[in-house]
This record gives structure tokens, sequence and C-alpha cells, in this order.
């Protein structure tokens, strides 16, 4: 299938108007893991803001890989709420639990967020010096420039100071807790004012986001509106990094790679008190979208989203059933009870119906990716004789497709392990109560099978476009 691939279009400010945006998300201080303004939304559009800048320069890059390790961290920031208030802890254990938390996702964000806005700042004031801008490097209190001394390094500054203001803010509360676990009775309980002490700190915390926030749009505003620092950045991506072809498909081919191993990693169950807390829809969406991303490489793109929807209709209805039958009736009286076998019998098929079609969904996905290896794998300089070089792309092509086989019959272990899951409630044997834990393991293997996989495709499709 011949391939083709256009360029994004870049925009009149080359993306960098969702900078201005993520402000809005990230100003807000949080109480512990409690933030009203998501600031994984505000990550993701700063990744979104540098999708293009970043090849430009490595200061851009490097921001933008660890902006990007930001936003998947806060969606799990987001995500512990359900752990924390979803009736996964117990009431006692929760204050600690937010202190806990709270204290990890700063950290991380601290190791992260300040190198990000250091190099994506740092980046903007190299490329004026170098190629042309003018804003960056706009004096601040100062007649003449000096290093240091620029609106940009203010910013930059300024913007050190507020991220360690807001994970100190949103921490300090939270460390009354500890006064709560003591072992001597005559020790004053400072918890008792915990909602004082979040109101306190929450205020103290807003006042400095307000500021950043106002100083953010500003200094975005400034950089949208300098005309010769975008025609500059646009001029040296038009000219070094759209001819680069290569570039784009080893991005777009990971992408695509990436998709299919995170809705591998969806395939495994996780069950708390008879609920899969990672739905099976959520597979059949990713492996959609993982369809669609295929439609330059395989021609039958349109049939595995077609049999991935089929399979995501069988899932919602699946998944409802099964916890019906598991938590109203009693499956271990399958066998005895003729209503508790009625109902069985209803589920199951749809269960194994199920499982058929998350095999056959994996394997027309697997099948895309065979058509990647095909045409995007290996590389064998020219200058060797033709029929080596065919003979030797041949073995390369075989080597990385005993790799997508082993995934596939990973795949078919995993799909058979989840189909099982309500009969083997039903035998009530000694491992029917742990068999989610046998397929979670089935599961996990067919991820790291995939790894190994895509770790082989990617080698493969970097050696290929290596030289571009």
């Amino acid at each position: 299938m011949s391939f083709s691939l256009k360029p994004k279009k870049m925009g009149k400010y080359m993306g960098l108007g969702f900078a201005a945006v993520s402000a809005i998300f990230l100003f807000n201080p949080d109480v512990a893991i409690i933030d009203v303004l998501p600031d994984f939304i505000g990550y993701t559009l700063l990744t979104v803001a540098l999708r293009f800048v970043r090849d430009i320069s490595p200061h851009f890059e490097n921001a933008w890989r660890k902006f990007r390790i930001l936003a998947v961290m806060t969606v799990f920031k987001t995500l512990s709420l359900l752990w924390v208030f979803g009736g996964l802890t117990s009431a006692q254990e929760r204050p600690m639990m937010m202190l806990l938390l709270s204290f990890c996702f700063c950290l991380c964000e601290l190791i992260w967020g300040i190198p990000a806005w250091r190099s994506l700042i740092e980046g903007f004031i190299i490329h004026s010096q170098t190629s042309g801008g003018e804003y960056p490097l706009i004096e601040k209190g100062a007649k003449s420039y000096r290093p240091g001394k620029n609106i940009s390094y203010s910013f930059r500054d300024f913007t050190v100071f507020f991220m360690i203001a807001k994970a100190f803010f949103s921490n300090i509360a939270e460390f009354a807790v500890l006064s709560n676990h003591s072992y001597d009775d005559t020790a004053f309980d400072w918890y008792r004012f915990i909602g004082l002490y979040r109101v306190l700190t929450l205020f103290a915390g807003a006042v400095i986001g307000i500021i950043w926030l106002v100083r953010a749009i500003i200094f975005f505003r400034g950089i949208l509106r300098d005309s010769v620092l975008i025609s500059s950045m646009r001029e040296k991506y038009e000219t070094t990094v759209l001819p680069n072809t290569g570039l784009f498909v080893r991005r777009d081919i990971a992408f695509v790679l990436g998709l299919f191993a995170i809705a591998v990693l969806t395939t495994a169950d996780f069950y708390i008190d008879d609920a899969n807390f990672i739905p099976d829809t959520l597979t059949a969406l990713l492996l959609v979208w993982t369809f669609i991303k295929l439609k330059s490489y395989y021609k039958n793109y349109k049939l595995g989203m077609i049999i991935t929807a089929v399979y995501g209709v069988f899932t919602v209805v699946g998944s409802t059933l099964s916890y019906k039958f598991v938590t109203d009736s009693f499956p271990t009286k399958t066998w005895e009870n003729r209503a508790v076998f009625k109902e069985f019998i209803t589920i199951y098929p749809i269960r194994l119906v199920e499982a058929a079609l998350l095999f056959v969904t994996v394997y027309f996905a697997l099948q895309g990716i065979r058509a990647i290896i095909n045409e995007h794998c290996g590389y064998i300089p020219s200058t060797m004789d033709e029929s080596y070089r065919n003979s030797r792309m041949e073995a390369i092509r075989k080597e990385v497709g005993v790799k997508v086989t082993v995934c596939l019959a990973f795949a078919a272990l995993a799909a058979v392990s989840g189909g099982l899951y309500e009969f083997m409630l039903s035998l009530d044997l000694f491992i029917s109560p742990i068999w989610w834990i046998i397929n979670f393991a089935v599961c996990g293997a067919f991820f790291v099978s995939s790894l190994y996989m895509i770790g082989a495709v990617n080698e493969e499709v970097e050696s290929r476009y290596m030289l571009d």
C-alpha cells in the first residue's frame, strides 16, 4: 500500500497559542491531590504548543519531553482521587494517604517541571539571539541588555518560585495529620483545624498563582506578537525539518505502536469488589484509534475498525451482564440452582464471543503492524548486491515477524483466560477466586511481548530512516 504522510498545518503562531491557554489550568493551587482545574490539561496543552518548535531547538525538545511526562503523571494524580475517595481507602487512612500522594506528586512535578520551564524559556532566548527575535530579549529594569536582566529571565525565575510555592502550599496543611498519630495522649491535635489550614494555604497559593497567571499571559502574548521571532522559527522549521520526511514517518509509526501498546495494557482486568476497574470498552476505543492511524499502512484497516466496533458493543453488554451475574447471583451455585444456571447460559456465550472478537481484533491490528514491517523496516546499503539486499531484507522481516507471532500467541492466551472467568467462578474450585489474577498475569505477559515486538519494529524503522 502506498504511503503518504502530509505535514500538519502549523497555523499562524505555530501552535504556541496553546501555551498561553495552558496557564489557566496551571495557576490554581491544589488542596493535596484535589485540583479544580486539572493540571494534566495544562501540561497536555503545553505539549501540543511545542509539537512543532521542538524540532528546531534541543531546548524546546527537552521541555516538550518533560511536559509530556508531567501530563501523564498528573493524569494519575487525578485518577488517585478514585483511590482515596472511591471506597478503596478507609476514612482513618484517608488523611495520611492524601499527604503521601500529594507529597509524591508535588515532588515529581518539581523534578520535571522546573527544568521543563527553564528549557522552554531559555529556548526562546537562545533562538532570539541566534536566529532572530525581539520580545524575549526585552530589557527589564536596565537601559542596556545584560544577561539575566531581560523579561524572559525574569519570567523564568518567577515561574520557578511559583512552582515551589504551589507545591509548598498544596502540602503544608496536610502535615497536620502527623499530630493525629501520636502515642502521647497529651499532644495537641493540629489536624482538628485542617479546614482552616487548607483555606489559608489555598488563599496564599491563589495570590501567587494569579500573579503568575497574569505574567504568563503577558509573556506568551508578547511571544505571539513578536513577528520576527515567529517568522524566524517558521523559516527554520520549513527549511530544516519539513524536508526530513523520515522523521515524520518514524514518529507516525511510533505513535501507532504506542497506541497499540496502551490498548494491550488495558486488556488486563483488575477486579475490586467484583468490579473491573479497567473496562474492556477502553481497549476497544484504543484499538479503533489504532486502526484509524493504520490507514496509511494497512489496506484492511476499515475491516479492522468494524470488527473492533462490534467488539466494543459486546464489551459493554458482556461487562454489564457479568457484573450483574457476579454480584446479584451466586456463581458457585450455577450447576445446582436452575435460575442461576439459566442466567449463566445467557451471559456466558456473550463473554465467549467477546473473547473471540478480542483475538480477531488484535490479529487484524498485528496484520497492520506486519504491513509496516514489510514497507518500513530494515536498511541495507544500496551499494550491496541486489540479491543480497533482498535476502537480507527478507531475513530482517522474518526475524521481526517472529516477534509479532509470539505477541499473537499471547493474545490468544489472554482472550482464553478472560473468556474463562465466569466459567471458573461457576466451578467453585480452589483457583476460582484468584482466576482474575491468573488472567491479569497472562495479560501482563501479553503486554510484555507487545513491548518486545514494538521495540524490534521501532529499531528497524529507525535503521531504515536513520540517514533522513
